[in-house]
């Protein structure tokens, strides 16, 4: 099985269901931005977003994405 790129998410605190949410999220946000698999950094940020998203309860996909998106937007504004 190949390793994800996504950080922090771990098998002991969400579901598989789960991770697959949010790690489609962070790969869809990764992606539109262009931020490549060895930034860490940045997809650190975006996976600690979409996760506060998927606590706060704001689970749906699209809640996610933008979740991620404005991790970015509040960088450069």
């Amino acid at each position: 099985m190949a390793k994800s790129g996504v950080p922090h998410i771990s098998a002991g605190i969400y579901d598989a269901d789960e991770m697959a949410a949010m790690e489609n999220a962070i790969e869809a946000v990764c992606s539109e931005l262009g931020i490549k698999r060895n930034d860490k950094k940045s997809r650190e940020r975006i996976a600690g977003h979409v996760m506060r998203s998927w606590a706060s309860g704001r689970r749906m996909p699209l809640n996610l994405v933008q979740a991620g998106l404005e991790s970015v937007t509040r960088i450069e504004a």
